[in-house]
């Protein structure tokens, strides 16, 4: 079984700017804590420190799924996210949170190998 490293997640989503990165979305819970959600750009099975912060970030769960099911992906050098539907609304949105902490060429990588639309 896979261990996680939930403060590596933490740190992620902190560097994101503790919002989606997608839609800027940042709700809490109840008991206040932050519903945002730590997304891998690269999978586990690619990569061997999986749960380091510099391999997640911040997406609200609706974009998490996307981001996991090759709907959507971040285009890094121009700060836009890109997805399948050219007619979706966040089809070439420029992002809302940070980016800047993940090891480069990962997007790249995402997008080669996950994304589902053009590439």
């Amino acid at each position: 079984m896979l261990s996680r490293n939930r403060e590596e997640s933490e740190q992620g989503i902190r560097l994101c700017g503790r919002k989606c990165v997608i839609c800027g979305w940042n709700k809490r819970d109840y008991k206040d804590h932050l519903l945002v959600e730590g997304a891998h750009v690269r999978k586990v099975d690619n990569i061997k420190d999986y749960d380091c912060h510099d391999n997640i970030i911040a997406l609200c769960p609706n974009h998490h799924t996307e981001f996991d099911r090759g709907n959507i992906t971040i285009d890094p050098d121009n700060k836009i996210c890109l997805h399948i539907n050219p007619n979706d609304e966040v089809h070439k949105q420029k992002i809302t949170g940070k980016i800047n902490h993940i090891q480069p060429g990962y997007f790249h990588y995402h997008r080669k190998h996950t994304f589902k639309g053009e590439k």
